[in-house]
């Protein structure tokens, strides 16, 4: 999965989520690195192959201004340079980032394929589209009229844009129409370039913390991520916040989620490292925290293996050690971080 930050506020914008970013890189992800940006009504982007190292060495801060930003870092997935996320709309009104997967909704990946024809259908040009020979491997396999692949977060992303046109401007019922049709355990995080010091939000089933400070709102997928002490916002939900303090908070839609989290996760990790020190977070979530979830249901156990770590890290229980590899369709580094006892 991937990992991401934001921010908006009285500070430029993309110096703060990069270092935000650059700490929770190696929780999962770790091989794309991007940031979007506005200022005075237009959106910025830069983004590559490669971790927040790579990123550094070949953009400038100064080429992504403004007091708001996000930034996103995602898995080995195949692509170039146009894999890595965020996206730009068609027609520049949105910049969007998501994390997480199709999950529980597998058998309904085709209506991404139904929005992607409709967009098209209306004008709109994703901007991620690559040549299939890239070998991007994307969930909906996602091919336009013209044969190129694109990302389902893009799809989403110029599905908000044209439903933030047709009805005026509105944020939430924008974020609402187009996340319906497009089923996912995931969440997406958007600025609009006419909305200054507000970020957009949709969560399915992931993990999404903030943190409101004097100089403006952090968000990121991991505690890690905020300057203090953060807040979660629940699954199936819409809504945004802004940089002067608001959170407004919507429910997505009829899903139902089972937000239990077992008692003694915390041991099952410890007793896992025991036996398997230096492990990736995707290994421990999936080979010791998921099993201890039913199967087939719209769960917390994604949202429980972030606290998990977090918890056993303050308390000096687990550490971690930077590995940076070569990704094999591009040879550019990633890096991950792996897990043992301390």
């Amino acid at each position: 999965m991937c990992v991401w930050t934001a921010y908006a506020g009285k500070k430029e914008a993309a110096p703060v989520v990069y270092e935000a970013l650059r700490k929770t890189e190696g929780f999962w992800a770790g091989f794309y690195t991007g940031i979007a940006s506005c200022s005075e009504g237009k959106l910025y982007l830069k983004k590559c192959c490669g971790h927040t190292g790579t990123f550094a060495e070949k953009f400038n801060f100064a080429d992504l201004p403004g007091n708001m930003a996000i930034a996103h870092s995602r898995t080995a997935s195949g692509g170039l340079d146009n894999r890595a996320q965020p996206h730009i709309s068609s027609r520049g009104l949105v910049a969007l980032h998501s994390q997480g997967s199709v999950g529980v909704f597998a058998d309904q990946r085709h209506q991404y394929t139904d929005v992607l024809l409709k967009l098209y259908a209306e004008g709109c040009r994703p901007r991620s589209g690559g040549p299939a020979e890239n070998g991007m491997k994307e969930h909906p396999g996602l091919t336009t009229p013209d044969g190129k692949q694109i990302s389902a977060a893009d799809v989403e992303n110029n599905a908000i844009e044209s439903c933030y046109m047709k009805n005026g401007g509105d944020v939430v019922s924008a974020l609402r129409e187009a996340a319906l049709p497009l089923p996912g355990e995931h969440c997406s995080i958007c600025l609009f370039a006419d909305k200054p010091g507000l970020i957009g939000f949709i969560n399915m089933n992931q993990r999404i913390c903030y943190a409101f400070e004097d100089d403006g709102v952090y968000m990121g997928t991991s505690m890690n991520a905020l300057p203090g002490a953060g807040m979660e916002i629940p699954g199936n939900s819409i809504g945004y916040v802004t940089a002067e303090g608001t959170l407004h908070l919507e429910r997505l839609g009829d899903h139902k989620i089972n937000s239990f989290i077992p008692d003694g996760l915390a041991q099952v990790v410890i007793d896992y490292l025991k036996e398997n020190p230096k492990s990736l977070i995707a290994h421990i979530c999936d080979k010791a925290v998921r099993p201890h979830f039913n199967k087939g249901e719209l769960d917390y156990h994604a949202l429980a293996i972030y606290r998990v770590m977090e918890e056993l890290y303050k308390a000096g229980i687990v550490t971690w050690e930077e590995s940076e590899r070569p990704y094999s369709a591009t040879g550019i580094p990633g890096r991950g971080f792996l897990w043992s006892l301390k």
